[in-house]
């Protein structure tokens, strides 16, 4: 039934408006799980991948395309093209044309400000010479997870890629372990067994063997005394982010000036929402006032676990973290042994090491 005049001027939503905004929504979370999942089979989906990966292409379509041809066309070799291989690459149409889609209908990996406000505006020339004048910073790609909320200590565990290009090496070496494991089940810490045991402890191998460009954080406060746990949260994840920056600047793992990227599991839409919004903000003031302008969030967003086995080693990461924090009597159970073993395989061995501490917080740290 159409809205009648009374409905309209009492600001009721229009239902096909409504239906247009949730389609719009659904096909905006299906390209945030492809660039997350690797899954790069449409146009669509590979220049979503660079957009997110290679900041300097979302201001530029002349580096998108060069990007995009790097990656996906086997042919190029970076340097020299012929004149038929114009025919067959990638255009540079099709591929702006999937980039407007991406940014504009579906807000993501936008372009700077200053190139937002000229497009549309600017002749090509004037638009690749806007681009050029903000500098490309690397990303840091962060995929965390929660947990404790019922237990004596509350842990946010991540997963750090110091360049964000090299999460679509560990997706594809994983999804290569699930096939011969003949798995395609979701990666819980709740599920582990005595019988699956050997398996998860592959799959702790398999991700330690990245050290040289992925590491592990986590951090843990007492629940007790905490009060509201959202703002605990809050705190613990801003913490996190900052200490986890500064720690990958010391030691020249991640020199800044960078972009920090933060996927978190999703958990219920409101929650989410307002927690990754006041996160988001005070780590760019922290990136303004800590960081001297070095540091900038990027895309902040929940994410299924369930679709991402990335957001799933997080979570065998932070349960493992809050299985030895919270433990209580004899620890004899697969899921200890499992907690034990990763720990150690990820840079903590005999369990956790505490590498900062202020009051009640600690930090640890895989190094």
């Amino acid at each position: 039934m159409a809205p009648n005049s009374e409905q309209l001027s009492l600001g009721l939503d229009d239902p096909a408006k409504e239906a247009k905004k949730a389609k719009l929504e659904a096909q905006r979370e299906q390209v945030l799980l492809s660039v997350n999942s690797a899954t790069l089979d449409t146009i669509q989906q590979r220049v979503a991948w660079i957009l997110n990966h290679y900041p300097e292409c979302r201001d530029s379509d002349i580096s998108l395309q060069l990007r995009y041809w790097e990656h996906f066309e086997p042919d190029y070799n970076g340097e020299w093209i012929k004149a038929e291989d114009l025919y067959r690459f990638a255009r540079l149409p099709s591929l702006r044309r999937a980039r407007a889609k991406i940014q504009n209908e579906y807000r993501l990996f936008l372009a700077s400000p200053e190139v937002q406000k000229h497009r549309g505006k600017l002749d090509e020339a004037e638009k690749e010479r806007a681009a050029e004048q903000r500098p490309a910073y690397p990303i840091f790609a962060v995929y965390a997870d929660e947990s404790g909320k019922t237990d004596d200590h509350l842990v946010v565990g991540s997963i750090w890629f110091l360049y964000g290009p090299e999460t679509a090496n560990l997706i594809t070496e994983m999804a290569d372990w699930r096939s011969r494991r003949s798995f395609n089940k979701e990666l819980h810490f709740k599920s582990i067994t005595k019988a699956k045991l050997p398996m998860y402890r592959e799959l702790a191998d398999l991700v330690a063997a990245r050290s040289n460009t992925v590491s592990f954080k986590a951090i843990s406060a007492p629940r007790a005394g905490a009060g509201n746990i959202q703002s605990t949260l809050v705190e613990l994840y801003y913490l996190l982010l900052v200490n986890g920056v500064q720690h990958e600047s010391d030691t020249a793992r991640g020199p800044l000036p960078r972009r920090l990227q933060l996927w978190k599991d999703a958990e219920e839409a409101g929650y989410d929402s307002i927690l990754l919004g006041n996160v988001k903000d005070r780590l760019a003031q922290a990136g303004q006032s800590r960081f001297n302008g070095q540091l900038e969030p990027d895309e902040f967003e929940a994410v299924p676990s369930s679709e991402l086995d990335l957001v799933q080693v997080a979570d065998l990461f932070t349960s493992s973290v809050s299985r030895v924090l919270n433990a209580k009597g004899e620890r004899s159970h697969p899921k200890d042994e499992f907690a034990d073993y990763f720990l150690a395989a990820v840079g903590m061995p005999g369990g956790l090491t505490s590498q900062i501490k202020e009051k009640d917080i600690i930090y640890h740290i895989s190094l």
